[in-house]
């Protein structure tokens, strides 16, 4: 089983939970290197992904990002098929079959800071029907700490609400706990939602995961541990078990990493 198995079945595994009190007992998180010069932005946007290039380069060619497939043969790409702004947006296609967990995302190591917000832009489909969950955006751990043996900590996904429509959800691997909206907000279906998300990194009960949709707060996780240490991988694009038609197409366009909330204006 790959790391990234092992990371998409940490779902419906309790052992995470008890991998990663272990992994917090082994120290605080450590500062890393001051990444704020990354970027085209102000000091304070660390990094943007556009697809402006026409291709992937934003997120692979500094060697601090890259891509990630399973059970899906077409590789993400940009393309001028749809664009949240300029010419270009990525393509990510999923295609789940029995049940088995689909994944195509695009990746960032760095920056990483102690607090940063990872925003980008999606376009789902109205065509699409998501059985169980969709994925959108996840934040993996390292259980050394240094990008190997990788697994679960976060997960923003779209479920199907009782009544028609999708609503985002934190997955909390850490707690193994699965936070819903109270009163969910729904999902746009062909138009670009913002999903834009605060973590804090904390290793004790004083982190925080916050999810902004299109500049509203939906869901949010105070007062708790966040990560067993200072490594984080972000990853945003698709995933599901469960979804049709397939392979599935989504987009995505005008991704970040900042100190500071971006929202829709960005």
């Amino acid at each position: 089983m790959t790391a990234k198995q092992i990371v998409l079945r940490a779902r419906l595994d309790a052992r995470t939970t008890g991998l990663f009190a272990c992994l917090l007992a082994c120290g605080a998180c450590e500062k890393q290197a001051d990444l704020g010069s990354i970027g085209d932005g102000p000091a304070s946007i660390l990094w943007r992904g556009t697809f402006e290039p026409g291709n992937l380069s934003e997120w692979t060619g500094d060697g601090e990002g890259g891509t990630y497939t399973q059970n899906v043969d077409m590789k993400s790409s940009a393309t001028t098929a749809m664009a949240h702004s300029g010419r270009y947006s990525g393509l990510i296609a999923i295609a789940p079959t029995a049940s088995m967990t689909s994944t195509s995302y695009l990746y960032r190591n760095q920056p990483s800071p102690a607090a940063g917000y990872y925003s980008a832009w999606f376009y789902v489909p109205s065509s699409i029907t998501v059985g169980s969950w969709l994925s959108l955006t996840h934040f993996s751990g390292s259980q050394t700490g240094d990008g190997k043996n990788l697994f679960a900590l976060w997960d923003v996904n779209l479920y199907a609400l009782p009544g028609g429509g999708l609503a985002a959800q934190l997955y909390d691997y850490v707690h193994q706990v699965n936070l819903q909206q109270p009163a969910p907000v729904s999902v746009p279906l062909d138009a670009w939602v913002q999903f834009e998300v605060l973590l804090s990194k904390a290793t004790g009960a004083t982190g925080e995961v916050t999810v902004w949709q299109d500049g509203t707060l939906i869901l949010q996780r105070s007062g708790v541990a966040t990560v067993p240490n200072d490594w984080l991988q972000w990853d945003a694009g698709g995933a599901s078990t469960n979804i049709l038609p397939t392979p599935a197409y989504i987009y995505m366009d005008d991704a970040a990493i900042s100190l500071i909330r971006l929202g829709t204006g960005s």
